[in-house]
């Protein structure tokens, strides 16, 4: 509706403009064409700045009550934070992944302590996986399930193609921990030092500027980003065009003021704001890396892990060496759900299969 007034405008423009140069004198043509054009370009200038006015005013803010609820407004937790831990969560179906990563981290990390956050197990999956992570397989470490309760928040959250409760997650480990590595629970680390490999990364991220360490892609922002998303966000998509994509398979997050008001309260606001991280016309699938030039909008969404990007290009310079590295992703391998399934199952049975794992342990 905002466009006809702009539109009427328009073509009394180009009318008089034609009638001008129909019945006027040369002269009179020139100047009045100047004139004309001018006023044209200021027209169209103001209805845009009018537009973006309107959209501002009209930008869907999160209820408060969210922020308060989430500890944005006063602290989650008064007891002594950890020093440093490791987390993941776990969605309903996803069991196998879940155990076989709480197995794999007491492997290869004995000593930290491991959060896993329950985001809506049934009652027999939640208890099979407080019995691994209590058990002597899970190793010295400490292991917690935390049952967090989504139905709290907007719907939307929950929608697991969405993964709006990553960034919830996370900021809930960090009032619990002064740092974290957040994993999904289908990484698995390999190598035989990986001990001493994710301590040298640890110190990293302890002592980075920035507060956040990932592991970079050869992926543009703006290939995985829908274009009203940038829009949401009042920035510039050229910005992003070159700048790669970070993933949130693997990240060190520092417990700061940067990373609390700069990353994680933007962050925690699109993930609970629908226009934000879904815009109209967004999609998971459908994607299509073959366009040229490369940074081209590929067709497919990535919802949080785009609005993460967004929010670290802005805070941090459009430098993605402030807060990722391409190296960390020589520290795990991923692990499909029926790979993790197919193992566990065969675990049970006792049965050796040599094609578990891609990776030798050495």
């Amino acid at each position: 509706m905002r466009t006809k007034p702009f539109l009427l405008i328009l073509t009394c423009v180009l009318m008089t403009t034609f009638l001008l140069i129909l019945f006027g004198s040369a002269g009179q043509q020139n100047d009045s064409l100047k004139n004309i054009v001018s006023q044209t370009h200021q027209h169209i200038r103001n209805f845009k700045k009018n537009l973006r006015e309107s959209n501002s005013d009209r930008r869907p803010e999160i209820d408060p009550k969210y922020l308060a609820q989430l500890g944005f407004t006063q602290p989650l937790y008064n007891g002594t934070r950890a020093n440093f831990t490791i987390v993941t969560y776990a969605l309903p179906g996803e069991l196998a992944s879940t155990v076989l990563f709480v197995q794999n981290i007491a492997l290869k990390l004995p000593a930290q302590p491991l959060l896993v956050y329950d985001l809506g197990l049934d009652e027999s999956d939640l208890h099979t996986l407080q019995a691994f992570c209590n058990s002597s397989a899970a190793g010295a470490h400490c292991c917690s399930v935390i049952t967090y309760d989504l139905n709290k928040l907007p719907a939307h959250v929950a929608d697991r193609s969405m993964h709006a409760f990553r960034p919830i997650v996370i900021h809930d480990a960090l009032a619990r921990s002064k740092l974290i590595l957040f994993t999904e629970n289908n990484v698995r680390l390999k190598g035989g030092n990986s001990a001493r490999d994710i301590e040298e990364v640890r110190v990293r991220a302890e002592n980075s500027s920035s507060g956040v360490l990932g592991c970079a892609t050869k992926q543009p922002v703006t290939s995985r980003t829908h274009p009203k998303m940038f829009e949401y966000f009042e920035i510039g998509v050229d910005n992003f065009y070159f700048l790669p994509m970070t993933s949130l398979e693997f990240v060190f997050f520092r417990n700061s003021a940067t990373v609390n008001e700069k990353v994680l309260l933007p962050w925690v606001r699109c993930a609970l704001t629908l226009e934000c991280l879904h815009p109209i016309g967004a999609q998971s699938g459908g994607c299509k890396y073959n366009k040229k030039p490369l940074y081209r909008y590929s067709g497919c969404h990535a919802y949080d892990t785009c609005a993460f990007n967004i929010i670290l290009g802005m805070t941090f310079g459009y430098d993605e060496s402030n807060y990722s590295n391409q190296d960390l992703s020589n520290l795990y391998y991923l692990e499909t759900l029926e790979q993790a399934t197919k193992i566990l199952e065969n675990r049970r049975k006792n049965i050796s299969d040599t094609s578990e794992h891609p990776f030798t342990e050495d």
